[in-house]
């Protein structure tokens, strides 16, 4: 799989690159992307349908994803 570039209505440019990591009971069913722009990391989890579909929600995808290491279960709780 590529990368493939978006360009945000806010005119920034993102890189959607496969991750080669996913997690084993997901990697028949998913591809966890590294979403890069302007030295910024976020990484989402798609499926791989989404991924492979020639018209990708690419606003979606960054609308859920996560700075590299983060993660949205962990706000909050200690």
């Amino acid at each position: 799989m590529t990368a493939r570039s978006y360009t945000a209505p806010d005119g920034r440019t993102w890189t959607f690159r496969p991750r080669p990591e996913v997690r084993k009971e997901e990697a028949a069913t998913h591809v966890t992307l590294l979403v890069e722009s302007l030295g910024e990391v976020r990484v989402v989890s798609c499926l791989r349908d989404e991924w492979e579909s020639g018209e990708p929600d690419y606003l979606a995808w960054l609308a859920r994803a996560v700075p590299l290491g983060g993660s949205r279960g962990m706000a909050g709780e200690r």
